[in-house]
């Protein structure tokens, strides 16, 4: 009796725990986008996004993600704005209970929008820092390269550097 006892104590303390880490969280960000490209000017703007994500265990997440990575100019001097959202796989790595790294990858679809719309889709990666102040809150630093442009225009990259909050479920 004794042996079944311990083992649903045992059983009822790692479940817990396992429990505490997983859950839905929600969050933001805001940083500056910078966009370089030969035929648009390199562009520095701000950027701020919202994101959801379910974290399965310490060590796995999925995300989505809806961001507005600000506007640029072409040489011709017409300006563009830049959305993107995007479903990522976000991979953890914990050194303690309140900081750990992380790295994203996944597919993102942006849209530059002044009148005509260049739409595109790619595959998005990103990698960051989160260091916890509390079972519920998260502070992350994080950086993230997105594709933008279509093949009848011009292609560039956008890179975001970002500090944002999560809140956890």
């Amino acid at each position: 009796m004794k042996r079944i006892t311990y083992a649903l104590l045992l059983f009822s303390v790692v479940g817990s725990a396992v429990a505490a880490e997983a859950g839905f969280y929600v969050g933001a960000n805001v940083g500056q986008a910078n966009t370089y490209t030969f035929s648009l000017s390199s562009k520095i703007d701000t950027a701020a996004s919202i994101l959801a994500g379910y974290q399965f265990n310490k060590y796995v997440a999925a995300e989505v993600q809806y961001g507005d990575l600000g506007s640029i100019k072409s040489l011709g001097g017409s300006s563009s704005k830049i959305t993107e959202y995007n479903a990522s796989v976000v991979g953890i790595w914990p050194f303690n209970e309140q900081l750990s790294v992380y790295g994203r990858l996944g597919y993102a679809g942006t849209s530059l929008s002044d009148g005509y719309t260049a739409n595109r889709s790619d595959v998005t990666w990103g990698v960051g820092g989160q260091y916890n102040v509390s079972n519920a809150l998260g502070i992350r630093l994080g950086g993230d390269s997105y594709s933008i442009g279509d093949d009848t225009t011009s292609k560039a990259t956008t890179i975001v550097t970002s500090v944002g909050v999560v809140y956890k479920f």
